[in-house]
């Protein structure tokens, strides 16, 4: 998959932590793209600021990718724009936590869009997943919970345990380097958060928050067994963070950073430690 590089953003994208891009395009610049610029055993994690619910694109040092949730049909202009602008052309996997129109609206788009290969799903929701995608003529896959999946050199999904829904849902760690953990919690339930304390917990580097930041989870207990580093609220419409939880998250100083003010967030990652940038597009 070809990458193409607009100089000032290679500067820009090298740069410390934290520190802002901003892409405008006019008639004259539609062509000006951002490289991730990924090194012999880097992972790109970028999750997009799309008006309305969730998808985070993942590209491995092999120019193989992922789409972990593809938004609502509402964000599906917005989810292009953030791909081509990445350089995308194509995508193998998608990774659905979960059915709801936030998180699976623009499957059918994706797939058409970037020629995708494979959906994976909740164990729990595989025969609905067949029964809706199987004439996109693509290979659906089940993660089940409480298990581990390595999924290529780099990379590992150690998935959560889950409670019995009519909604099935999916959360899970991902592994990179076995060093770097991102947390992607699917479900805020205070009672589900503390049987994965039970079970054992690990230290984790970044947390996705469940729900777009409802108060009924992300416990200040959870956040205290993970320890993150960073948090990332995903938006939706009609819906606010919960100042609760925003609270919670600045006592425990975790550097957060909500999508819908402060644009994409891009963590480069590689076997020492990890970089994060925001990019407004």
């Amino acid at each position: 998959m070809h990458r193409r590089l607009f100089g000032i953003m290679l500067a820009l994208l090298l740069l410390v932590v934290g520190f802002d891009i901003r892409i405008t395009t006019n008639e004259t610049d539609e062509e000006v793209q951002l490289d991730l610029q990924l090194e012999e055993q880097d992972i790109g994690v970028v999750f997009l600021d799309i008006t309305d619910g969730e998808a985070t694109y993942v590209e491995f040092p092999n120019n193989e990718s992922m789409l972990i949730g593809t938004g609502s049909k509402a964000s599906s202009d917005e989810l292009l724009f953030r791909l081509r602008k990445l350089n995308v052309d194509q995508i193998e996997t998608v990774i659905l936590p979960r059915f709801e129109e936030e998180y699976s609206g623009n499957v059918q788009l994706i797939i058409n869009e970037f020629q995708t290969e494979e959906i994976i799903v909740p164990e729990e929701g595989l025969e609905q997943a067949i029964n809706q995608y199987q004439k996109l003529g693509i290979d659906i896959k089940g993660f089940e919970a409480d298990q581990k999946y390595d999924f290529n050199e780099q990379v590992s999904f150690q998935t959560m345990p889950s409670q019995p829904s009519l909604m099935p849902m999916l959360s899970f760690i991902m592994s990179i380097h076995e060093k770097h953990h991102i947390f992607f919690s699917s479900e805020a339930n205070e009672q589900l958060e503390r049987n994965w304390i039970e079970n054992g917990l690990t230290r984790v580097s970044l947390l996705k928050v469940a729900e777009f930041g409802a108060n009924e989870g992300t416990s200040q207990r959870f956040l205290n067994e993970i320890d993150p580093e960073v948090a990332i609220l995903f938006s939706k419409q009609n819906s606010e963070v919960s100042g609760q939880l925003l609270e919670r998250l600045q006592e425990t100083w975790i550097d957060t950073y909500a999508l819908k003010q402060n644009g994409s967030v891009i963590m480069k990652i590689n076997d020492f430690d990890y970089e994060i940038v925001t990019v407004h597009f």
